[in-house]
C-alpha cells in the first residue's frame, strides 16, 4: 500500500508514498479510520501531484473522465470527513488535485509551489488542455491558502494548525485560524 495512516495526539497524518495506480483506492480507504480522530492532515504532495499532469497527456479522454471522477469521489469524502482536514500542499497540484486540496478546510502550501486548475478546450477542431496556474503568493492573498512556508516547514505548520482545530460533539467541525 503507498498510503499509510499514523495517529498521534489525536492528529490523524495521511502519508502517501511513491505514485502509483492505487494512491487513490487505497486514500479512499483509510479515511473512513481517519474520521476517528480529532483532526486529518493530508499531505498533497509528488504522491498525489503526479496524477494529474502525467496521465492527463498519456490517456484517452474516458480515461481522463475516469480519473478525474476518482479524485473527485475522494475529494468529496475528504470535504464531508467530520474532523477539520489539513492540507499540507507540498508539490504543485493541479486540476482535480489542486480540487481536493481546496476541498480540505485549511491549506498550507509550500512557497515554491503553486496551484493549478487544468481544463478541456477546443480549438479550431482540436482538444487542448488550458491550464490557470496560482502563485504561492497570489493564493495567500486570495485566500487559497492559510499560510504559505518554506518547503521544509509545510508538514510542522499543517500539524500545528492541525492541533488548533477541535471536532464539536454535534459532528461539525471547526478550525480557529490565528493570524501568521
Amino acid at each position: 500500500m503507498t498510503v499509510s495512516l499514523d495517529v498521534s495526539g489525536g492528529i490523524a497524518v495521511i502519508r502517501i508514498g511513491e505514485p502509483s495506480d492505487t494512491v487513490l483506492p487505497d486514500l479512499r480507504a483509510l479515511l473512513p479510520m481517519a474520521a476517528g480522530a480529532r483532526a486529518v492532515v493530508l499531505p498533497v504532495d509528488a504522491g498525489l501531484c503526479s496524477i494529474d499532469i502525467k496521465r492527463l497527456v498519456r490517456v484517452s479522454a474516458a480515461e481522463r473522465e475516469a480519473l478525474a471522477a476518482a479524485v473527485r469521489g475522494v475529494r468529496d469524502e475528504v470535504a464531508n470527513l467530520p474532523v477539520p482536514v489539513v492540507a499540507a500542499i507540498g508539490g504543485s497540484p493541479y486540476g482535480e488535485v489542486a480540487e481536493l486540496a481546496m476541498a480540505c478546510d485549511l491549506r498550507v502550501l509550500s512557497s515554491d509551489a503553486a496551484l493549478g486548475w487544468v481544463t478541456d478546450s477546443r480549438v479550431t477542431g482540436g482538444q487542448v488542455l488550458v491550464a490557470r496556474r496560482v502563485t504561492a503568493d497570489e493564493a495567500l492573498r486570495t485566500g487559497l491558502v492559510d499560510r504559505v512556508v518554506p518547503p521544509s516547514a509545510v508538514l510542522r505548520t499543517a500539524l500545528e494548525l492541525a492541533n488548533e482545530c477541535k471536532s464539536t460533539q454535534a459532528g461539525r467541525k471547526s478550525c480557529r485560524i490565528v493570524a501568521p
